[in-house]
């Protein structure tokens, strides 16, 4: 499968949070209800915060990618929060179920981090999302935290990847 892949712009967001949104109900179905995944996306104002993000007010660097003029896949990096373990943070990646394995992930998250040193939150209970991770050089630090969502306290790890991928 061919791809094409570009920096995503603030004309983006709707298809792009569309992208993300189904990619949490391809990667999550295990952990959250049927009726919160449902509910993804209906957050007032969460179109033009992102359209805001998208024009880089916040610093970061959001990827997009489609096959056959459809968007299938995003990424999005910036800076980290001071007092983090590296000076980048892998924001958000997700790509469609159908695309999985075909290096899309992989390409996404190289254009918006590079090879530069960074670190990521990943639910505890995603090991296809770890073992990606771990491909591109990142490692679980032992920092473990969690966030709300569908009611229930979910944990995810830091994973940090301290340089260069060799």
């Amino acid at each position: 499968m061919d791809f094409e892949i570009a920096d995503a712009v603030p004309r983006d967001a709707e298809e792009l949070l569309a992208v993300k949104d189904q990619g949490w109900r391809e990667a999550y179905a295990h952990l959250f209800s049927s009726e919160f995944l449902a509910g993804l996306g209906r957050e007032a104002g969460r179109t033009e915060r992102w359209r805001a993000l998208l024009a880089g007010e916040a610093g970061g660097r959001f990827a997009v990618g489609r096959a056959d003029g459809r968007m299938v896949g995003m990424a999005g990096a910036g800076p980290a929060r001071e007092g983090s373990p590296a000076p980048e943070e892998v924001y958000t990646v997700y790509v469609l179920a159908e695309v999985y394995g075909t290096g899309l992930a992989r390409a996404l998250t190289e254009r918006v981090i590079g090879d530069r040193p960074a670190f990521l939150w990943v639910l505890e209970d995603n090991a296809r999302a770890i073992a990606f991770y771990s491909k591109l050089g990142f490692a679980p630090d032992g920092t473990r935290d969690f966030f709300e969502a569908d009611g229930k306290q979910v944990p995810e790890i830091r994973m940090v990847r301290p340089g260069p991928v060799t």
